[in-house]
């Protein structure tokens, strides 16, 4: 009896200590039911689905095996994944940036949740250069959330503030590329340049940016994949009202320092700038 006693005060500690029992979501997110289930993740460590007709408030799902291979390495990370999820509901989106920077603000506001932010940063610099579309890779990840939490940089792991440095370095060297809505309705999809995803963009942010790749003089392909519209409701939370669109366009550079320029349709509400070598 003294042994159970024990162990359930110790795991207690362990929770407080990572900022799991101090986090708690807004009043208008505490209806959302949060279930372990592992298959329904799909080999991540978190997922969730939107309002639905069975699931009014949306719902949750979390892998506690992913959880627990996560903070046998970085103990507390795995608690971030969980606030993310809530994110995706409370923005409406399926933005993972978004999401991500989300949960930062969310955990930047305690001591606490600062503990966890600095764990899963370390996770995010394991993950390194691994690339997920809809992700970026680890570095992306790890590089939004500490400016969004504002954490000092003398925090940050060493490799992230290299990828900071050379990510820095590509929109100077490359250019950029960025989108824009002519009208009210947001968009965002995953970018494409000759076959090669440079990753997932979104018209929400208009400070967002992707590195362009290293671009020839000659002909290039441009393509939007899987392409959602929204229209933003209460609290700007955005509602999906086309889903799946794809879209390829053809450009060509003449001169790759000089690339600055717009491609858009005529009747499209999309626009997608393109900036040149600083």
């Amino acid at each position: 009896m003294i042994i159970r006693s024990f162990a359930l005060c110790l795991i207690s500690l362990c929770l407080s200590h990572f900022g799991i029992a101090q986090w708690n979501p807004p009043d208008s997110l505490r209806g959302i039911p949060v279930r372990n289930d592992c298959k329904k993740t799909q080999g991540g460590i978190g997922r969730s689905f939107q309002p639905s007709l069975f699931n009014p408030h949306g719902i949750i799902f979390l892998c506690p095996d992913r959880a627990e291979a996560i903070d046998q390495r970085h103990p507390g990370a795995s608690f971030f994944f969980r606030v993310h999820e809530y994110g995706h509901l409370a923005l409406g989106t399926r933005d993972e940036a978004a999401a991500d920077a989300w949960a930062a603000e969310q955990l930047s506001r305690s001591d606490e949740g600062r503990v966890v932010l600095r764990a899963v940063l370390a996770h995010f610099a394991d993950i390194g250069e691994k690339f997920a579309p809809y992700y970026g890779t680890g570095f992306y990840r790890g590089l939004n959330v500490a400016t969004i939490a504002g954490i000092d940089r003398k925090e940050w792991p060493e490799t992230l503030v290299a990828y900071q440095r050379k990510w820095e370095d590509r929109l100077k060297r490359n250019g950029s590329i960025s989108f824009q809505s002519k009208e009210q309705s947001v968009f965002d999809g995953l970018v494409v340049i000759d076959g090669g995803t440079l990753g997932f963009f979104d018209t929400m942010h208009a400070d967002r940016s992707l590195p362009l790749p290293a671009l020839k003089e000659g002909k290039h392909q441009l393509s939007l994949i899987n392409v959602w519209s929204y229209q933003i409701g209460q609290n700007h939370k955005l509602l999906a009202l086309v889903r799946g669109m794809n879209t390829t366009a053809s450009f060509t550079i003449s001169n790759p320092g000089d690339l600055v320029g717009y491609i858009s349709g005529s009747e499209a509400d999309l626009l997608v700038v393109v900036k040149g070598r600083q």
